[in-house]
């Protein structure tokens, strides 16, 4: 299991390919984002059946190694 940050821009969710090990690392990922990004509306953190390819390390985004 893993988590996907979610934002909400001009009425929908969108998410892409990032997958967290922990709801946090995709919240603080999600805000970032939403700091960045104009017309975000909403953040939300999903569970997801996918692996995990990212940690969130001192405020910076980390691909994870699968091997």
């Amino acid at each position: 299991m893993s988590y996907r940050p979610m934002v909400y821009v001009q009425g929908e969710w969108a998410g892409n390919g990032v997958r967290f090990a922990t709801p946090e690392e995709a919240e603080a990922s999600a805000r970032n984002l939403a700091a960045r990004w104009f017309l975000v509306d909403d953040i939300r953190v999903d569970e997801s059946e996918d692996a995990v390819n990212y940690a969130w390390d001192n405020g910076l985004k980390e691909v994870v190694n699968a091997g």
